[in-house]
C-alpha cells in the first residue's frame, strides 16, 4: 500500500521532491518497501524537477 501512494503523490505533485524522499526512506527502513520499489521511486523522484 505504502508503495501505491508513494506513485499517486509523486504523479499528484502535491509535496516537494525532499519530503517525497524523507517519506520513501522512512517507508523502506520501515519495511513497508521492497528495495527494488525504493529504487524505482528514487529514479521517478530524480527525473522530476519538483
Amino acid at each position: 500500500m505504502p508503495y501505491k501512494i508513494m506513485k499517486n503523490l509523486i504523479r499528484n505533485e502535491s509535496k516537494s521532491k525532499e519530503e517525497l524522499l524523507n517519506m520513501a526512506d522512512v517507508y523502506y527502513a520501515a519495511g513497508r518497501l521492497a528495495e527494488e520499489q525504493y529504487m524505482e521511486l528514487v529514479a521517478e523522484l530524480q527525473k522530476t524537477d519538483n
